[in-house]
């Protein structure tokens, strides 16, 4: 004769059933709803130790489990202590260093520049911050002397030479110009000295004195009379001027301006 017995069912309460999870398996209970089949590891009050360099399972007081590569924070190159890091634009992983030249960060904050070079772009951005550097650039221009209508009509010159070195908004020019002809230039015109690499700011009575060095072949000018150069508010040229009046100076003509005349200048304005 086979007798079968029902288990009588457990059952839990209506109380809210809570979930606690221990540092060894516990069975549920009345309160306990849940059991636990396998070894829950719960982190207790002590700090988290650091993460080591090598494969370390999480524990207790390890709060991280490191047991491979993350894909983006290693990659190979030659450790340059402080260097900035690189990354390869394929694989995503960084490069840790370039060479003995690699740019640093101090920690400080201080950034050096081993290899003793800062690119710009070709195109300013223009910063409105003050304390900001956002431009760099250094290159040659070709000087040629214009009258009011800046433009070619035919005057020519032997000798042109001029550079420039751009540092944010301000412009280091220098400059020599020996001309060989005056064209059909208009003699009673005011002469400029066109050319310059960038045209200057476009802010009221902001009037920029350049130095003029050596002068030769002046002939229409008198013993004492002094050239002076300036760059006026919004212009692309040097606007010249003949020191020949008791309370200062004037316009300075073309008919002022011999055909042979050279001159050298030097200065800076801003942009």
């Amino acid at each position: 004769m086979t007798i079968n017995v029902t288990p009588i069912p457990r059952l839990i309460d209506l109380a809210a059933p809570a979930f606690t999870l221990g540092t060894a398996n516990a069975a549920g209970s009345a309160v306990t709803a849940v059991a636990s089949d396998a070894t829950l590891l719960a982190f207790d009050t002590t700090d988290p130790a650091a993460v080591a360099a090598s494969a370390v399972v999480g524990t207790a007081t390890v709060s991280a489990r490191r047991d491979h590569v993350h894909p983006g924070t290693t990659g190979a190159g030659t450790v340059v202590d402080d260097a900035i890091t690189r990354f390869n634009g394929t694989g995503g992983s960084s490069l840790q260093g370039y060479s003995s030249l690699s740019p640093t960060i101090s920690d400080a904050g201080i950034i050096s520049l081993t290899s003793g070079a800062l690119k710009f772009p070709a195109t300013q951005i223009a910063s409105a911050d003050a304390n900001t550097l956002d431009d760099y650039e250094s290159g040659t221009w070709q000087p040629l002397l214009e009258d009011t209508s800046h433009s070619d009509e035919s005057q020519a010159a032997d000798q042109q030479w001029g550079t420039y070195t751009k540092i944010g908004n301000r412009v280091f020019i220098s400059m020599k110009m020996r001309m060989s002809s005056l064209g059909s230039m208009t003699t009673t015109d005011a002469c400029y000295i066109g050319g310059l690499p960038f045209t200057s700011t476009n802010t009221s009575n902001a009037i920029m004195s350049l130095a003029v060095g050596g002068t030769s072949a002046f002939d229409n000018l008198s013993a004492g009379e002094g050239i002076l150069a300036t760059v006026n508010e919004n212009n692309a040229f040097i606007s010249l001027r003949v020191n020949d009046v008791a309370d200062g100076s004037s316009v300075m003509l073309v008919s002022e301006f011999s055909a042979n005349g050279a001159l050298s200048i030097g200065g800076n304005y801003i942009v």
